[in-house]
């Protein structure tokens, strides 16, 4: 009885790999990323520089420079919304911060990308 107990190699060969799943339990993959892009905290006119770390079709990990990040905590209790600002890909973002961690914010996206319009 060949193959009786045994899992065939077909089924462990189909199997992801671990470095594919990992612990990733969100809902969609994320890919890395290094892009340089600004947050504009609500009502505030100058942006905070950042990089995107990685980034999926539902949201992103940014991560703020050393210091600049002190405005993101100084409003750590009431700001929960930032606009997020790509300029190389030429689009914006509404956000939902939804982890906050040293230099780091997890941002949910609200809604698709925006197209960046001409300021005055």
């Amino acid at each position: 009885m060949e193959g009786v107990g045994r899992r065939p190699a077909t089924l462990a060969s189909a199997r992801p790999s671990s470095s594919m799943t990992g612990t990733e339990k969100r809902f969609a993959p994320r890919r890395s990323d290094q892009t340089p892009a600004q947050i504009y905290l609500v009502g505030g006119v100058q942006g905070i520089p950042c990089l995107i770390r990685d980034m999926s079709t539902t949201g992103a990990k940014l991560q703020l420079r050393e210091g600049w990040d002190n405005a993101i905590k100084s409003n750590a209790s009431k700001l929960d919304r930032i606009r997020l600002v790509i300029r190389q890909d030429r689009v914006m973002y509404d956000c939902k911060i939804i982890r906050r961690s040293g230099t780091e914010l997890g941002v949910k996206f609200l809604t698709a990308s925006k197209p960046i319009t001409k300021t005055r």
